[in-house]
């Protein structure tokens, strides 16, 4: 099997066409005419996730954050493109392409928070659907908390019985409230005017870090890769925890 083969199902999953115009997605490091037998699962490709494929004899590392996105100044040994090249395996990437995939990051998070009933926006990278029960944002903190395994939630106060999701840097999507009808909105990043706009329009908005909504992705991506290629390993790393912690 080579690394083309796992391209194009990714392809057929996640269109790279429905990425960004700013993003970068796709094989962004090695040969995808390259064999390929084993493969690492991540969140990010950072230098310790670039050690762990070759201890491991990876020739291929998958993830959501793309290894390269701003253009390349320099490269310097403890950088993971470098390491990369170094120790040649391959990259890559499925990032805003994978947040708008029908199997993607913001479904995979309604999953994870047991939406029902939910209608998938990918175009404006939102999901909505009903909580398991109406309940305050403080209760629904908890459940966020719980279900993600989010070191914290920050939240606003209202009442919670339509959801809204929006993975990562999401924060933005709160402001469709009027458009989509929703009361509560879940992201893993929001910006202080963003804060105030959901207290101002009555919105239960939580904030539960970026790592915790969309490292999701990783095991549902790893079982779909694994189930369509049986004659390679996909293995998820040991080497990529949430960087930030809470209380």
């Amino acid at each position: 099997m080579k690394i083309n083969d796992i391209i194009e199902y990714t392809k057929a999953l996640a269109p790279y066409e429905t990425s960004e115009e700013w993003d970068n997605v796709g094989l962004l490091v090695g040969d995808g005419d390259r064999e390929v037998s084993r493969v690492l699962i991540a969140l990010d490709i950072t230098p310790a996730v670039v050690e762990e494929a070759r201890a491991i004899g990876a020739q291929l590392i998958v993830s959501h954050h793309p290894v390269i996105f701003d253009p390349l100044r320099v490269l310097v040994p403890d950088d993971a493109v470098y390491l990369l090249a170094k120790y040649d395996i391959a990259a890559l990437c499925l990032h805003t392409n994978l947040d708008r995939a029908e199997e993607g990051v913001n479904v995979q998070l309604g999953r994870a928070l047991g939406l029902r009933d939910a209608v998938f926006y990918p175009e404006d990278f939102l999901l909505v659907g009903s909580p398991e029960k109406p309940c305050d944002s403080a209760e629904y903190a908890a459940v966020i908390k719980e279900r993600l395994d989010a070191p914290s939630v920050r939240y606003t106060e209202g009442r919670v019985t339509r959801v809204a999701v929006s993975s990562g840097g999401g924060g933005d999507g709160v402001e469709l409230a009027g458009k989509y009808g929703f009361d509560a909105f879940v992201t893993g990043e929001m910006k202080h005017h963003q804060y105030l706009w959901a207290n101002a329009h009555g919105i239960a908005a939580f904030d539960a870090g970026h790592y915790p909504t969309e490292n999701i992705i990783t095991e549902p991506l790893q079982k779909l890769l694994q189930a369509q290629f049986s004659n390679a390993e996909f293995i998820f790393t040991k080497k990529n925890p949430c960087p930030y912690r809470g209380i």
